[in-house]
């Protein structure tokens, strides 16, 4: 075992020493006990407090470090031992240890007795800018010196605790007392002030006190501390011209407290100078809107020079949402500095670093030495081509919001978001089964009207846009019949505004409007996250309305009812619901001719041949290929192929293998939904049924089984009505179409698809019969009254067989016994003739 000679330099608390070993490396050895002897911790054992005395008598000893084992020893002996005990005393304190009237009391009845005296004790913690001393093993002193002022910036520095530990800890001083002051502590935006213990500090070892205070000019030669008001006046002018000297020579190298310069380190220590708040806005590059507890404030930099869309970007991407300190100095035409709290970063320094600003030279606020540093940070970039001195800035962002200039450069965009969906979902296609419903484009909020329109930039095509969210209602179109909602309009924009101004988001473009100018579509705060669609979060706060034309209809109504039972937002006004079934109204209307719009015709007809695999209901069956041995052998593949469990948590979308609990046979599924006890429904794509499944009985999706596309498609037949699930002939319409379809093989044509779903409406006829119109199921589904032609669809051609329709109302067969059926097809054909 290697043996290193070392030093050990002091004890930092019982069992953690600190060495220098031959090679001058300086090491912590052994854990101690956190927090010993400090002016917050009082309560000690006994037995730790007599080691930690015991084994300061090895400070200044050679000893051997063995690094394996994290141990010293002297003489053979381990100095790192067990500490056996735990009766625990009390420590007296001289000092403050808190604010309350009390703790001030104590210090002052202590400063009448000892004002001027001298003690000694050994210097065994620090805290900040108080010292804590060791007096008679049974009182801590707790103490700031008289002649210097240890700043609080500057012994942030590592060095500072460095230096203190290597040089100073452990060692015997003799303390004269010389009274009180009052120190200033900013706690949550508030200014507390609290009485402390000052004192003169003189090492007992040192030769000459008078002229050589070597403890006060190695904190002031290395920027850790300053000459004190106090100092100027009462120390000899021999010793003030020595620590004088040590710290000019500190501000020369900027040192420690002199890092930011004499001026900005006044301003940093200024606590009632000091806000809080967050970033909201960016004007420029140099100038935000921060947002406090109390007011919005309009914040420039002015000791720099900066300007430009990229400078602009990158301030925006360092800033926007977080949380700064806001330094102020004067009063009439204050100067303004901004920090990170996260990490204490300058933004100005950032700036200027990265090459996007320069200093202003003799700016009446910058002082030389923070000139100077600017200056070396500007060099900096320079030297490595950052910002503005880079060959390639490429933010340039085109404004194509202008409702005559952006119209021709907007349609090329909305044809490139079009093809790039596309290839999306080819991709997808081929690389496996998940095909994505979404097409989610990154884009920078870059304005929020009060009206709930935006400007957004595009980043992909780096251009400035109009946009408008699908789905909800604006407030202010019921403005003239309610004034009061004004007020709510303006909640949702301050949500809004809090929430994404300038802030990094996706949207799904759905569709852009040639004569508004305006792209439509859904926002999401977070990539691939349909939880985070801001739609939900406006309508969770009652702060806009739901269209029931919407495709996400029901998980918005499940938002908006549940503010309409917090009473949030909008829904505390009586008149709320009023004016929700207005919109309802004003959109069923309009329902069945805008779903003409979502229609796609396919006029090549082409014939497969297909087998049903499931039917839910008369609305919704599910198709696939017949006669595909590639797909034939993909399923024997997977009947032998081992569950291996998936990673947790299992998420909605999540490609699997499966167990269908009616032949206990494994498929290829997707996870639909996540229930209690890992439960999950899933939907088995290469049949399109659903069934609910534990966790054992799912399994990793391995990737050779991906080769295979889905092999069902979500059909309907065509030119149809079915009822919908709610009535009550539903089932009993299901049960006769599954006797007509299911599990049988057919001649298929698709003949229109609906867009939003990507659901196929085809017409089915058994094989080997004529192509013709009256020997589909369609066909038979009409005379056996489980539909109704569907009359919004033009040029339909199961009108030919209209008398078929009549036969079955007259005779009151399948839907055409309930009345409700008659009364809902003469309204469906009123509107339908209403808007044609």
């Amino acid at each position: 075992m290697a043996l290193q000679p070392c030093k050990i330099l002091s004890i930092i608390s019982p069992n953690q020493f600190m060495i220098q070993t031959q090679q001058q490396k300086i090491a912590i050895v052994g854990d101690g006990i956190p927090n010993f002897l400090t002016k917050d911790n009082l309560t000690v054992k006994q037995k730790s407090l007599q080691r930690f005395l015991e084994q300061l008598a090895y400070v200044n000893q050679d000893a051997l470090y063995i690094s394996k084992s994290n141990q010293i020893q002297i003489n053979g002996i381990d100095l790192i031992q067990n500490i056996e005990g735990n009766e625990e005393i009390q420590l007296n304190l001289i000092g403050v240890k808190n604010q309350a009237p009390k703790q001030s009391q104590v210090i002052n009845e202590f400063i009448r007795q000892k004002r001027n005296k001298t003690v000694k004790a050994i210097l065994v913690s620090f805290e900040q800018s108080s010292l804590n001393f060791l007096y008679q093993n049974d009182t801590i002193i707790s103490v700031v010196p008289n002649a210097i002022t240890i700043d609080d910036f500057g012994i942030k520095d590592q060095e500072y605790t460095k230096l203190i530990q290597t040089e100073w800890l452990n060692k015997e001083f003799n303390l004269t007392f010389k009274g009180t002051s009052i120190m200033s502590v900013l706690q949550n935006e508030n200014v507390t002030n609290i009485p402390v213990l000052r004192a003169e500090l003189h090492f007992t070892n040192q030769p000459n006190i008078e002229l050589s205070n070597e403890f006060y000019s190695s904190l002031v030669q290395k920027g850790f501390a300053s000459i004190s008001d106090w100092g100027k006046l009462n120390l000899s002018q021999n010793s003030f011209q020595l620590l004088y000297q040590c710290q000019e020579e500190a501000k020369r190298q900027n040192l420690g407290m002199w890092k930011a310069g004499e001026l900005d380190r006044g301003m940093l220590n200024s606590a009632t100078s000091q806000l809080q708040g967050q970033v909201v806005e960016i004007i420029e590059a140099n100038q935000f809107y921060i947002k406090t507890n109390t007011e919005k404030l309009n914040v420039k930099l002015d000791r720099i020079f900066i300007e430009g869309q990229e400078a602009k970007e990158f301030t925006r991407k360092l800033l926007i949402g977080k949380q700064v300190y806001v330094l102020q100095v004067g009063d009439n035409t204050p100067l303004y500095s901004i920090q990170l709290i996260e990490n204490n970063l300058d933004i100005e320094e950032e700036l200027i670093l990265n090459g996007w600003a320069t200093p202003k030279e003799n700016h009446p606020g910058l002082s030389k030495f923070k000139y100077q540093q600017f200056l070396q940070n500007n060099q900096i970039a320079k030297q490595k081509k950052l910002g503005q001195y880079s060959q390639e800035l490429t933010w340039r962002v085109e404004d194509q919001t202008d409702s005559k200039s952006g119209k021709c450069v907007n349609e090329i965009i909305w044809s490139n978001i079009q093809r790039d969906k596309q290839s999306a979902k080819q991709s997808g296609v081929s690389t496996g089964i998940s095909i994505k419903e979404d097409y989610l484009l990154e884009v920078l909020i870059d304005k929020i009207h009060l009206n709930g329109q935006f400007q957004m930039t595009i980043m992909k095509y780096h251009s400035m846009v109009n946009f408008q969210m699908n789905g909800i209602t604006n407030l202010h179109e019921f403005e003239t019949s309610f004034p009061s909602i004004a007020k709510y309009q303006e909640q949702r924009y301050n949500y809004t505004y809090n929430t994404l101004m300038q802030r990094n988001v996706w949207v799904n473009f759905e569709h852009f409007n040639i004569q508004e100018n305006y792209f439509y579509g859904r926002i999401y705060l977070k990539k691939n996250n349909k939880e985070s669609d801001f739609t939900i979060n406006l309508l969770q706060e009652g702060l806009t309305f739901l269209k029931s034309n919407t495709d996400y209809y029901d998980k918005y109504e499940e938002a908006q009812k549940q503010a309409e039972e917090d009473k949030k937002g909008f829904w505390v006004e009586s008149y709320a619901q009023f004016i929700l079934d207005f919109i309802h109204n004003k959109q069923s209307l309009k329902k069945q001719v805008n779903a003409t719009e979502n229609i796609q015709e396919h006029d090549n007809q082409l014939i497969e041949q297909v087998i049903v695999t499931v039917v839910n209901d008369c609305n919704e069956f599910y198709i696939r290929r017949q006669n595909n041995p590639e797909f034939e052998e993909l399923e024997i593949q997977i009947e032998n192929a081992q569950l291996i469990p998936l990673k947790k948590p299992v998420k909605k979308g999540t490609l699997c293998l499966a167990r269908f609990s009616e032949d206990n046979r494994v498929y290829r599924a997707q996870v639909i939904q996540a229930f209690k006890n890992d439960r999950f429904l899933v939907k088995f794509i290469d049949y399109g049924n659903n069934d609910e499944v534990g966790y054992q009985e799912m399994g990793v999706l391995p990737s050779q089984f991906t080769s295979i596309p889905q092999q069902t498609r979500m059909c309907s037949l065509a030119y149809l009505r079915f009822p919908p699930q709610t009535h009550e002939f539903s089932e009993e319409a299901a049960d006769i179409l599954r006797e007509l379809i299911l599990e049988q093989s057919f001649d298929c044509k698709v003949n229109y698809t609906e867009k939003s779903t990507n659901r196929h409406f085809v017409t089915l006829q058994h094989q080997g019969q004529l192509d013709e119109l009256q020997f589909t199921i369609n066909k038979v589904a009409l005379d056996r009254g489980l539909g109704r032609i569907d009359h919004s669809k033009p040029y339909n051609p199961l009108k030919q067989f209209q008398s078929s329709e009549l036969d079955a109302k007259a005779n009151g067969i399948g839907i055409w016994g309930f009345d409700d059926c008659l009364e809902d097809e003469k309204q469906f054909e009123d509107e339908y003739d209403f808007y044609q």
